[in-house]
């Protein structure tokens, strides 16, 4: 398997984020930021009334991830993206939890990028 693309993107995951993800990991998780559209193993439903939607993808690291070739700096553990999606994510952004809901949003400088990120987990 080639060796992710590193680049200068970063996301800061608030404590309440990192709250709910952490119970979910395992030392054999890897964590993808997918684009959910359609491409890959891991992303099932596609542009969905052509909105911008990710998911915190789990998959244990022994899984493939070859679409997911850019590597993002977190404050918990690296997670990786397809590079193409990338045009809807900055170099900074944030993943917080909306305390009324539950829901964690992903957002940067420029406003909220999607209001529901879900946590799916694809491992086998």
């Amino acid at each position: 398997m080639k060796e992710a693309i590193k680049m200068t993107r970063h996301l800061t995951l608030s404590p309440e984020a990192i709250a709910k993800i952490k119970p979910q990991l395992t030392d054999h998780t890897r964590i993808l930021l997918s684009y959910d559209d359609g491409v890959g193993p891991y992303s099932h439903h596609g542009l969905v009334a052509l909105q911008v939607s990710f998911q915190l993808v789990l998959i244990n690291d022994s899984q493939p991830y070859d679409d997911y070739d850019e590597e993002i700096e977190t404050n918990l553990q690296p997670m990786y993206i397809k590079s193409y999606s990338g045009r809807f994510l900055s170099d900074q952004m944030t993943l917080k939890l909306q305390p009324k809901y539950q829901t964690m949003v992903l957002a940067d400088e420029g406003g909220e990028i999607d209001q529901n990120v879900e946590i799916v987990s694809e491992r086998n």
